[in-house]
């Protein structure tokens, strides 16, 4: 739960530095899940991000298995 908070607070900090027109801002808007945020952030060339995430999913896999 813990890194899910950690998640959220990356992710709404990312937000405020998004023009609000582009894919990743509006599906952060929408509250869309985490994993399609990181695909409209690949899209819009946001590479840091999306790997960060990447990192976050592994790291709950490797907690869980």
């Amino acid at each position: 739960m813990e890194q899910n908070a950690g998640l959220e607070d990356l992710i709404a900090e990312f937000r405020q530095m998004l023009p609000p027109q582009c894919e990743t801002a509006q599906a952060i808007d929408r509250q869309e899940p985490f994993e399609k945020i990181a695909l409209k952030a690949i899209a819009d060339g946001y590479i840091e991000f999306s790997q960060q995430f990447t990192q976050f999913i592994e790291t709950c896999l490797r907690r869980n298995a």
